[in-house]
């Protein structure tokens, strides 16, 4: 029967991920499918430039296996993003292309009038494509960077995010104060606050059901405060966290063991999302 509990309690945020679901469209994905299908039916691109429309479509076609695999929304819109640019390229470059066969036929000296004008405009659109594909490989490095920095931090995606616990090993016992190992964790997490000013974070304390309800909560609350301090004495501004306390509600276990019981004294630290907003607990 606990085995059976423990099950359960264990699976219950699985289910409350599922029964959440994802949006029915990304926005930048949608965005992208639409500039693609237009260049799609372009001529000037089909003739001028189908490598770089291939380009394109592969990297869409990431995007749509990743929306449609469930995986994260940011990988999704990064691939979505970096289609878009190279649907850019392609038209760039399919009329650098027009451009140049415009000057191979031009044999008047009108023509080489026009011919000095379609250089100027094609230099004018390779130096588009060119910078294009260099914010294209922008963004790609920053995605790499968000990703080991999170792995660094060795937090987990939720249904709330991606979140950061702190065990209750890294506490002194029934205190508040953090051990050398929570504070290696929350110099990382400041590291991170630093590299990308716009993240925002939620602080929350839990206990175990042991003692007074009323004198848990206001440990969790010490422990989250613990950390919130060690994280402002890194340099971190005060508005960009926030803490509460919540005792023993929430538990990640049973408190019927120890073992239980440790795993549900803990810390969470609950990273923003790139806007700087935290989504509320649902229960």
């Amino acid at each position: 029967m606990l085995f059976r509990k423990l099950v359960f309690l264990i699976s219950l945020p699985l289910l409350v991920i599922n029964c959440g679901g994802t949006p029915d469209k990304n926005p930048l994905l949608e965005e992208a499918k639409t500039k693609y299908q237009k260049a799609e039916n372009d001529t000037l691109i089909v003739s001028k430039a189908p490598v770089a429309l291939k380009e394109a479509e592969e990297e869409l076609q990431k995007s749509r296996q990743l929306w449609q695999d469930g995986e994260d929304e940011n990988l999704v819109s990064h691939h979505a993003y970096i289609a878009k640019q190279k649907v850019a390229i392609a038209r760039e470059t399919a009329e650098l292309n027009a451009a140049q066969d415009e000057v191979q036929r031009a044999e008047t000296q009108r023509q080489k009038v026009l011919i000095q004008a379609r250089k100027a405009e094609a230099k004018a659109a390779e130096k588009r494509a060119k910078k294009a594909l260099s914010e294209a490989q922008k963004e790609r490095q920053r995605a790499r960077e968000l990703a080991r920095q999170v792995n660094q931090l060795q937090a987990q995606q939720t249904e709330r995010g991606l979140v950061l616990t702190l065990g209750d090993v890294l506490f002194d016992f029934d205190k508040a104060s953090l051990k050398p190992g929570g504070e290696q964790a929350v110099n990382k997490l400041a590291q991170f606050m630093e590299e990308y000013p716009k993240r925002n974070v939620m602080i929350e304390g839990y206990t175990d059901n042991i003692g007074a309800a009323i004198y848990n909560k206001q440990l969790s609350r010490r422990r989250a405060n613990s950390v919130r301090q060690a994280l402002m004495d890194q340099g971190i501004s005060s508005n960009r966290i926030q803490i509460r306390g919540y005792g023993e509600k929430y538990p990640v276990a049973s408190n019927n063991t120890e073992a239980g019981r440790q795993r549900n004294r803990r810390v969470e630290v609950v990273i923003s999302d790139k806007n700087g907003d935290i989504q509320k607990r649902s229960s």
